[in-house]
């Protein structure tokens, strides 16, 4: 399994890491420079930097939009193992740097605390993730996973106003974002980390159909 994973950093490149820690110092310059009217925390950490994590999985680590994927399809015992250990080492990876942004940035204006920080950071970061991970089990072409994902990150940023709905505020992904004070927002987190576990499971049935061809 090690090796396994050794492996897969060598093929995810040395550009995934300059990328994000040129990210991650740039977040960590914004909370330096930035004014006490921006709401640092759940702008950084609930919707820019699961965005990037998005990105990095649909780039980096990209499954069937690789070159090899046939190959590796026909001589992996199970597809699954091989799609999940790829999302984990690429989100893994992409995450430990966004833990290091709340880390330093804290040092520069403290207005949550870390466990507050991870709580708000991970569930749109898995589900957003999660989503493109599925789209790149389905996806051919280059970019078209983290394309999709992108459009679906924006539009749930302009639906903004539909919290006066109720019972949007358990689904909408951005809860912290939009309505700070809202108190439902930790069973906001639980539902959308549901949701990407059952995302997992559709990719789980996927790739039990493509090890069956």
């Amino acid at each position: 399994m090690i090796r396994r994973a050794t492996s897969e950093i060598k093929i995810i490149g040395i550009n995934f890491f300059i990328i994000s820690s040129a990210f991650t110092v740039a977040l960590i310059v914004l909370s330096a420079i930035a004014g006490e009217l921006l709401h640092f925390y759940p702008v950084s950490f609930e919707v820019m930097f699961p965005f990037f994590v998005t990105i990095a999985v649909g780039e980096w680590g990209k499954t069937r939009a690789d070159s090899n994927f046939d190959i590796i399809a026909a001589q992996s015992s199970s597809l699954f193992h091989w799609v999940l250990l790829r999302y984990v080492i690429t989100f893994g990876i992409s995450s430990l740097f966004a833990v290091f942004c709340m880390v330093i940035s804290s040092a520069f204006r403290y207005e949550l605390p870390l466990w507050e920080l991870l709580v708000i950071y991970f569930p749109p970061a898995f589900f957003l993730s999660s989503l493109c991970a599925l789209f790149g089990i389905y996806y051919t072409g280059e970019h078209i996973a983290t394309l999709t994902c992108g459009i679906v990150w924006l539009i749930v940023l302009l639906i903004r106003s539909l919290l006066r709905i109720s019972g949007v505020e358990y689904i909408y992904l951005f809860i912290r974002y939009a309505d700070e004070q809202n108190p439902v927002w930790i069973w906001n987190k639980i539902v959308i980390t549901v949701i990407g576990i059952f995302l997992w499971g559709v990719i789980y049935l996927k790739c039990k159909r493509t090890d069956a061809l």
